[in-house]
């Protein structure tokens, strides 16, 4: 029996919007539908789509439209793989954690999703979409990104992860640690001078608030740091010191967002997007294979990204079943 565009078309829907495993899919298609499908044929609608997103050269599109942008967002997070692919030279499974990387946009016009099969340097360089790439990147400090630092035009430290770091400093405890939240405050109130002079349809700070503001940020900072340099802690360094020292070396990526006004302080929207993934894995447990896992996240940024651009997710799904999926194209284009 062949069904048409529609069967397909929920078959795809429900597995990637509704996060319903595949046996469930075609439970639910049966019951609103009418269309007793098995869960092989489910199953076979996200190869056949996610083959012909391959075909068009979706992934190749994406990087190249990521590329020409001037702000971008990224972050990662593990996944649960249950056949890891296999080293060619001892057979064995492959080491390390497998993970869900998103480089996006601030707003949601590209949303890029990918696997690795670990969290390292060599994987995140292999995406192919930072390395030499000149604008801004948003991100949390992992290591794995700083590789790309010295091409890029600025990072920004995602300031909500800050934010936390700073609030279990100041929770240990409410006048020795005063100086955390103080920086919370000058780091709140930086935000709210941005969004003013963004609503103002300005480009930059007044000069003197930005240098008033960060001189409150030096100070709090620098107290932060000499208050607890010899502070006793049960191990290693205090954490007040530890936080006030990353504050001080980080400070310029700290604050880019007062300076480009079109970065964002946080990391938030790329904390979002990988929530789909996550809910997915709260449902059907884990991805069978690597394979799986990356025809999940390419077909999960071809429908969230068409959506960013206004295309409903039936009529994406049905150009791509005919042959003539959208495809993202740089700004410049």
């Amino acid at each position: 029996m062949s069904y048409g565009a529609n069967v397909n078309s929920a078959a795809i829907l429900l597995s990637f919007f509704g996060n319903a495993p595949i046996e469930r899919t075609a439970h639910v298609m049966e019951a609103l539908l009418g269309a007793k499908v098995s869960s092989g044929f489910v199953a076979r609608a996200h190869e056949r789509f996610d083959e012909r997103l391959v075909a068009a050269g979706f992934d190749e599109a994406m990087r190249a439209a990521l590329r020409a942008e001037d702000v971008l967002c990224g972050d990662e997070s593990p996944v649960n793989v249950l056949c890891k692919d296999r080293d060619e030279v001892s057979g064995e499974p492959k080491a390390g954690q497998p993970h869900a990387v998103v480089i996006r946009t601030p707003d949601a016009r590209l949303v890029w999703l990918a696997p690795i099969g670990a969290r390292t340097k060599d994987a995140l360089k292999g995406l192919d979409v930072l390395s030499g790439w000149r604008g801004v990147f948003v991100r949390d400090d992992y290591k794995g990104w700083q590789q790309f630092d010295a091409d890029l035009g600025g990072v920004q430290q995602c300031v909500q992860h800050l934010l936390r770091h700073l609030q279990e400093v100041a929770d240990l405890h409410p006048t020795w640690q005063k100086w955390a939240t103080d920086v919370q405050q000058v780091l709140r109130e930086a935000n709210q001078a941005v969004l003013a002079a963004l609503a103002d349809g300005r480009n930059q700070l007044d000069p003197d608030l930005l240098a008033d503001l960060r001189e409150r940020y030096d100070q709090a900072v620098n107290w932060g740091e000499i208050t607890n340099r010899h502070r006793d802690w049960h191990e290693g360094n205090h954490p007040g010191y530890v936080l006030a020292r990353r504050l001080a070396d980080k400070a310029e990526q700290v604050w880019t967002f007062t300076r480009n006004l079109a970065a964002p302080w946080t990391n938030n929207a790329s904390e979002q997007t990988l929530k789909g993934p996550k809910r997915h894995q709260a449902v059907s447990g884990y991805w069978h294979t690597m394979a799986t896992l990356g025809r999940y996240l390419r077909v999960h940024s071809y429908l969230t990204t068409a959506k960013g651009h206004g295309i409903r997710a039936l009529d994406a799904i049905h150009a791509t079943l005919v042959g003539r999926p959208w495809l993202p194209t740089p700004v410049t284009a």
